[in-house]
């Protein structure tokens, strides 16, 4: 994860440009190796949030599909 907090648009932004730089081929090897490693962490990070994100939206929905559908006996 990044060091510190960043928003998905963000972390999504910068792995962007990261991915970029990669593929005009001018890095050194070293240098190709650290751009990997930091995608990767933010590719994790985004992910991480997407997952969360996701999590929150079920639950919302859920809520909403038993407050819609509850039935009073």
């Amino acid at each position: 994860m990044p060091k510190k907090k960043i928003t998905y648009e963000e972390a999504y932004a910068k792995l962007e440009e990261i991915l970029s730089n990669m593929e005009k081929g001018e890095l050194s090897l070293n240098d190709s190796m650290e751009s990997f490693k930091e995608a990767n962490e933010l590719y994790k990070y985004c992910e991480e949030l997407l997952g969360k994100a996701e999590g929150e939206v079920k639950i919302i929905l859920e809520n909403d599909l038993e407050d819609n559908f509850s039935v009073e006996v």
